[in-house]
């Protein structure tokens, strides 16, 4: 191979040059150089757009290997070569069986760019847009329809309404028709490897992962799922579906992915858990303008940090009925103003879902939309 020209380099034999052998052929007879006779401008035409369609696939096919997904080498990443020490000593993973899979791996640019540019980022009023329509309402409607006995019995058991399910679900996977088309192992991978802020989280995702995997014998590359590495139709985490899935049909398997039941069940167990509280309301709106002794009260998040007693002596005014003693003042960020609401402990517990406010008042906002449409 020509250590310059690479692997599409061929050689085309040599051949003595003289001035005709250089001319287009139409000129080689008269041997007059093309300077001398008049631009043929079809030709020259020609040419360019030849010229132009190999700078396009020049440039696509540069773009196509900058992006391609690249092979793992666990020499050169060392959250990986320190997940595999840990596994092997602590799992009793076989090193040479590890190795392999993680081969089989991918580093994934389009993974981290995707992290960086999430939806949870955008204000309150265009991530609304996205996860609030009539299409999504509709196909709410009747996934409640079709799943009602299944979510009623989720709701005895664990307390969790059926529309804040439904809603959950719409907004994660579209009721189960989005579940994610990237392998899981190379999302964990890519982001444990190759994305430092979050490597620690991400390689006790993997780790998790690796071993479900390895105990179920399913092929770890064969799991699809988000660019996150969420998987299944309420797309839980691997440390997620570990620890808080359900056998809700009680076939003797925990199945997310293909068994909407399991899928509503872990749902709601999720929620119970993480402090969910049966007949308790999400969120309560601020009715009256917020005053300037009030604004340093605003949270960035969820967390319960003030009773609901502090906030009406701050002079906040909302309906506290039917909500928690311990509360969180947040805003959402509408196209003109903002709007302020009262978060409670199920608002909390939404964003043990998802961190993002946003997030929580979407599955909030839209349980409340299936919840009004299913009742017209």
């Amino acid at each position: 191979m020509h250590p310059h020209f690479g692997p599409f380099y061929v050689r085309i034999p040599a051949r003595r040059m003289t001035m005709t052998s250089i001319l287009p052929h139409k000129y080689r007879a008269s041997g007059v150089h093309p300077a001398c006779r008049p631009v043929d401008r079809a030709a020259m035409k020609s040419f360019r757009n030849q010229f132009r369609r190999a700078q396009i696939w020049t440039l696509l096919l540069c773009l196509f290997h900058a992006d391609a997904p690249q092979a793992v080498d666990i020499n050169q990443y060392p959250a990986l070569e320190a997940l595999v020490n840990q596994m092997v000593a602590e799992d009793e993973y076989p090193v040479s069986e590890l190795k392999a899979v993680l081969s089989l791996a991918r580093i994934d640019q389009k993974t981290l760019d995707l992290m960086d540019r999430q939806y949870e980022s955008l204000p309150w009023h265009k991530y609304r847009k996205i996860f609030i329509n009539q299409n999504r309402i509709n196909a709410g409607v009747e996934f409640w329809r079709a799943h009602e006995t299944v979510l009623n019995r989720a709701y005895d058991i664990y307390g969790v309404p059926p529309a804040v399910i439904v809603a959950l679900l719409g907004i994660e996977t579209h009721y189960g028709a989005r579940m994610g088309n990237r392998r899981v192992l190379d999302s964990l991978v890519t982001l444990s490897a190759a994305y430092p802020r979050r490597s620690k989280f991400f390689s006790a995702e993997l780790r998790t992962f690796l071993n479900i995997t390895r105990k179920e014998n399913i092929a770890p590359a064969s799991v699809l799922g988000s660019f996150a590495g969420a998987i299944g139709i309420p797309q839980f985490m691997p440390s997620s579906y570990q620890a808080y899935s359900v056998d809700f049909n009680n076939n003797d398997q925990r199945d997310l992915v293909n068994e909407m039941e399991d899928a509503i069940g872990s749902v709601a167990n999720y929620l119970k858990v993480h402090g969910w509280n049966r007949n308790q309301r999400i969120y309560a709106s601020v009715t009256d303008s917020l005053r300037e002794s009030a604004t340093h009260l605003v949270g960035r998040n969820a967390r319960l940090v003030h009773t609901g007693r502090e906030l009406i002596q701050a002079g906040v005014k909302f309906d506290s009925e039917g909500g928690s003693d311990r509360v969180a003042l947040l805003s959402l960020k509408e196209q003109w103003r903002d709007r302020f609401i009262v978060g409670f402990t199920n608002f909390y517990a939404i964003t043990r879902y998802n961190p993002s406010v946003n997030y929580a008042m979407a599955v909030a906002e839209l349980s409340e939309s299936v919840l009004k449409a299913r009742s017209s």
